[in-house]
């Protein structure tokens, strides 16, 4: 109780009393502040484990589970799972193409995306110069092209040719309702350089043709390698 030596006065002193070999130890108590954490309500003296940031574990990329909570950031919501966007096919891998989006702030917006594969999974991915964000599907629709005067760079999107490059001849009408059938060119696609003629023809309607992103150069480059398939075909 006392932190001093007791007097050895022989006046003040019992006959039973024995001087201390050593002073007791005084073992140090934690502090109350040390135990409690500082979140923790007034009366707790057992620590408790600080809680994490998230409740979720954290996303690994190699995963071939999607981040959903990046999905729903950048998408606005998770995509719902039964739809299959028609574009999502792994023949039309890391071909630039034209769409139409409507959704997440967009209105029939026509910009650039590519189909490509993320975490084992086919995703559409809009390109805006070297980066690219994700797009959702839904919102997406194939810029199709016009089946009389479209002679851009085009790709069959569905079917047994899809993937394959095919630039327009001319085209002729068919049914009741005269639908433009295009008639098309097979080509070998090699950017920077003149395509090649395989040699196989198509007639497709335009609902399975996407158009292809294709710069300025490759478009002139292009153009005298139709110019005498198409005289031939306006001249029959």
């Amino acid at each position: 109780m006392y932190d001093y030596a007791r007097s050895t006065s022989q006046i003040f002193t019992p006959k039973n009393w024995a001087p201390l070999k050593s002073p007791p130890t005084l073992i140090q108590q934690p502090s109350f502040e040390s135990m409690v954490p500082c979140n923790s309500a007034p009366g707790y003296t057992t620590p408790f484990p600080e809680p994490s940031l998230s409740s979720s574990p954290a996303w690994n990329p190699s995963s071939d589970v999607p981040d959903t909570n990046h999905l729903v950031e950048s998408l606005g919501r998770l995509p719902d799972p039964t739809f299959h966007h028609p574009l999502l096919d792994e023949r039309l891998l890391n071909v630039q193409l034209g769409v139409l989006v409507t959704g997440g702030g967009f209105e029939a917006k026509e910009l650039t995306a590519c189909v490509q594969t993320i975490n084992g999974r086919l995703r559409l991915r809009q390109i805006v110069y070297k980066t690219s964000t994700e797009l959702n599907e839904e919102w997406v629709t194939p810029k199709y092209p016009n089946p009389t005067r479209d002679n851009g760079l085009l790709i069959v999107i569905k079917g047994d040719h899809c993937g394959k490059h095919v630039r327009r001849i001319h085209h002729r009408y068919e049914g009741k309702d005269s639908s433009a059938i295009v008639i098309l060119a097979v080509v070998d696609r090699v950017a920077g350089h003149m395509d090649k003629l395989t040699g196989e023809r198509l007639e497709l309607d335009a609902s399975y043709l996407g158009v292809c992103k294709e710069s300025k150069a490759d478009k002139k480059r292009n153009t005298s390698l139709m110019n005498a398939l198409r005289e031939e075909a306006r001249s029959k």
